[in-house]
């Protein structure tokens, strides 16, 4: 008896490591088919930045993948202009997605040439969500700091929110109502940062030219913040 037992336990125990494997492979590959979000924390709010790496994004498919902001990149220094900024805010108009706007801060351009190409390139029409200040170099000394305060402050001047992609400890350079944006690995202090950049390899579900590489970002407060701040979240 004991042997007819044994008899069948072997293939039993073949047949549910098979199992286990394949539940295991599809559980992994639905996972790489859903929108990236942040790991171990509830996100109130996420987007996306959208830049002419990407020529095309159905933005309505991006709302109803529950995508609530986007922020596209648009100059830098005296002399870049990213290619599908407009093309992209004039889609967005049509969306229920907020959007807002991403400088990248040079070092060989003064505020004043940064300020007056940006204005020039992009108009008034910047989005409800703060801008976003991005260093262009890896230098945070004295006087750069201080040249990216002195630009920040002429956009508050026009009648800007502006949020800064610098370590809360550099706070002192920029005026008090700056905001700022982590774009560290861990979710960051909600009383230091607005926003966190939380990965630059992520993807959203079902919209080509997204399957990879795609720089998200959250919302680091709560839904009802976010509704009051910047407008309906999107399902």
């Amino acid at each position: 008896m004991d042997r007819f037992h044994h008899k069948y336990t072997l293939p039993a125990i073949l047949t549910l490591l098979v199992v286990v494997i394949a539940a295991l492979l599809i559980g992994l590959l639905n996972l790489k088919k859903q929108t990236t979000l942040p790991l171990n924390t509830n996100a109130s709010a996420v987007g996306i930045e959208l830049n002419q790496d990407v020529d095309y994004v159905d933005l309505h498919k991006l709302q109803a993948n529950g995508v609530s902001f986007v922020y596209l990149k648009s100059t830098q220094g005296r002399s870049y202009f990213d290619d599908n900024y407009l093309s992209y805010r004039d889609q967005i108009l049509g969306t229920k997605l907020a959007f807002g706007t991403i400088i990248s801060y040079s070092n060989e351009s003064t505020p004043l040439e940064h300020y007056r190409y940006f204005t020039k390139m992009v108009g008034q029409d910047t989005g409800s969500l703060p801008i976003m200040l991005v260093p262009a170099v890896d230098s945070r000394s004295k006087s750069y700091l201080e040249q990216m305060g002195q630009f920040a402050q002429m956009l508050q001047q026009a009648g800007k929110q502006v949020i800064v992609a610098v370590n809360y400890k550099y706070r002192g350079y920029f005026a008090k109502s700056t905001k700022f944006i982590s774009f560290a690995n861990r979710r960051p202090d909600r009383v230091e940062y607005a926003f966190w950049r939380y990965t630059t390899n992520g993807r959203v579900k079902n919209i080509r030219g997204l399957e990879n590489n795609v720089t998200m970002f959250s919302y680091n407060g709560t839904v009802t913040q976010y509704k009051q701040k910047y407008g309906q979240l999107t399902q």
